[in-house]
């Protein structure tokens, strides 16, 4: 056996070579995935409590670093318009008994925290709560939560997009996720979308000082 080997030195350096040359491209892939894996943010928009939408919408952080919540913008599709409202910049009473964070839609969460936003009915009428919100609740034919942070671990931009197609099964309204887990926005063209929402949804002040959402019709 040794006489083997160092008859075919050459051929042992250079397998050895390439081996240790296999070992460190796998130590970099992983150290590299690692890196990736802390660098990109990760929040889960979830309905909790069943179908309806009297179900709760549940906001986890899901990366490995803290999130400041900055906004939940809401998206409501109706026969005759679209209706944008950043639910963060509209006057609500403030219930003692529940989460600050809950009530301003505000707020950091640690990595794995969880933050219960309320119910999807309260979500559509606090957005609609200048124009009626009751009947056009049930004219309501889809809606998309939006998440909108900060990543403190390169302060930059987090965003995250949950939707429901909304139908009707007797008196009760369902919600029916058009994904299996919630959208992950990374692009700079939908960054700048959501920035530029954010921006119309804070100068968006009416005369009495209240907060109007944004309608296209």
């Amino acid at each position: 056996m040794w006489a083997w080997i160092i008859e075919n030195s050459g051929v042992v350096s250079a397998l050895s070579s390439f081996a240790m040359l296999g070992v460190w491209v796998l130590y970099l892939q992983l150290f590299y995935s690692s890196y990736r894996h802390r660098l990109r943010p990760k929040i889960l928009i979830t309905r909790g409590g069943g179908h309806a939408i009297t179900s709760r919408c549940i906001l986890t952080n899901m990366s490995p670093e803290i999130v400041f919540i900055q906004a939940v913008v809401l998206r409501l599709t109706f026969p005759d318009r679209v209706v944008v409202c950043s639910l963060s910049d509209i006057d609500r009473v403030s219930r003692q008994d529940r989460d600050p964070r809950s009530e301003l839609f505000q707020g950091p969460l640690s990595s794995g925290e969880y933050l219960d936003l309320g119910t999807f009915e309260e979500l559509v009428t606090a957005a609609m709560h200048h124009d009626g919100p009751k009947a056009l609740i049930d004219g309501l034919q889809h809606l998309s939560v939006t998440a909108v942070g900060i990543y403190t671990w390169h302060d930059q931009l987090a965003a995250a997009e949950r939707s429901f197609a909304v139908r009707a099964k007797g008196k009760q309204k369902l919600l029916d996720a058009e994904l299996v887990t919630a959208r992950q926005i990374r692009s700079r063209r939908e960054k700048k979308r959501i920035t530029r929402i954010l921006e119309e949804q804070a100068g968006n002040t009416a005369t009495d000082g209240t907060r109007k959402s944004v309608r296209i019709e």
